[in-house]
């Protein structure tokens, strides 16, 4: 255990990266490190933060000046780059998904085994204090027996043909990989492992933008070994958009809404109430847990076979949608 702050490295300097930074800046730690092989974007974060800049992430690690980093680049070099650095006794707290491939997350799992060092997959939604208060009502019986789970995270993502997200190379994946695996995780975080795993995807050609390599939308089924279904929806073609969760009991009712931040329960379907919760910011509140776990004063809430098992689950559904395929 130690009470000392740890020095911080940050590879990948896009949005979700700035995110991390934020993040550690919430809980007193300003990242001394930062890769990014976009000379403009490290620029502007050295610019902004300070630290030491590296084109490879590969040669910050290699470095031996950081005790944690972030891996916020493409999935493509997750496994690499967390593997580089667990072997090294650097602690990880990776970005979703935990890798490009299944394969890819099982080599990552291995060096964890191997290593004993600390890695954690950016299941951010895990931490949201509605989501935690949902759990904590789960689990005293509250909604009664679980019997299904909808969740729907789906709006327009004007960027998604001109960026990574839609080169399968660099993602493994589309909106199914991207979004969706933050579903997966919360139907086995609030309700279970999944037994049972399809899915069906889709891109096409719309007035929002060009057929993707990628799925831009896609639905999933998820079954747990007794009997309680997910259904998991997601799309980044329907500007209208969706982010909300609920999950059905035979004792009730709750709908988290993350449009509003509202969580309600009903136990009669027409009588709605709203919980209270204390606001959070999810992001703060996970990277103050990755803290506990470093200094020793606590235990991963998502852990590598966290991650592994959410890959898996990818991979079964990806598998079932090119099965699905008509002809």
């Amino acid at each position: 255990m130690t009470e000392r702050m740890p020095r911080v490295g940050v590879i990948g300097a896009g949005s979700i990266g700035k995110t991390h930074i934020r993040a550690w800046q919430a809980n007193g730690v300003t990242p001394v490190a930062f890769a990014d092989a976009n000379p403009a974007a490290l620029g502007a974060v050295i610019a902004e933060y300070g630290g030491e800049g590296y084109a490879d992430g590969l040669d910050l690690i290699s470095a031996d000046t950081i005790d944690i980093v972030s891996i916020c680049t493409p999935p493509r070099f997750h496994a690499d780059l967390a593997i580089a650095a667990l072997d090294a006794g650097i602690a990880v707290l990776c970005e979703k998904p935990m890798a490009r491939t299944l394969v890819e997350a099982e080599r990552m799992a291995a060096a964890v085994e191997r290593t004993g060092t600390l890695l954690s997959v950016g299941f951010c939604h895990r931490f949201q204090p509605q989501i935690e208060t949902l759990k904590a009502m789960i689990d005293r019986g509250e909604l009664g027996t679980v019997m299904s789970f909808r969740n729907r995270f789906a709006g327009h993502k004007a960027d998604a043909a001109t960026t990574w997200f839609s080169n399968p190379e660099l993602a493994g994946g589309g909106v199914l990989a991207d979004t969706s695996i933050h579903s997966i995780d919360l139907f086995r975080f609030l309700v279970g492992d999944a037994a049972g795993v399809a899915a069906m995807t889709s891109t096409r050609e719309t007035d929002l933008g060009p057929t993707l390599e990628v799925d831009d939308t896609a639905a999933m089924l998820l079954q747990t070994a007794d009997g309680a279904i997910g259904v998991i929806e997601s799309s980044w073609r329907t500007p209208a958009g969706e982010w909300t969760l609920a999950v059905h009991g035979t004792k009730g009712t709750a709908v988290m809404d993350y449009g509003t931040m509202a969580l309600r329960v009903s136990k009669d379907g027409t009588t709605w109430e709203e919980v209270p919760v204390e606001p959070g910011d999810r992001f703060a509140r996970e990277f103050a847990h990755f803290l506990a776990c470093w200094r020793g004063d606590a235990s991963p809430r998502v852990t590598a076979a966290d991650g592994l098992a959410a890959n898996r689950i990818l991979d079964r559904a990806y598998r079932s949608a090119t099965e699905a395929l008509p002809g």
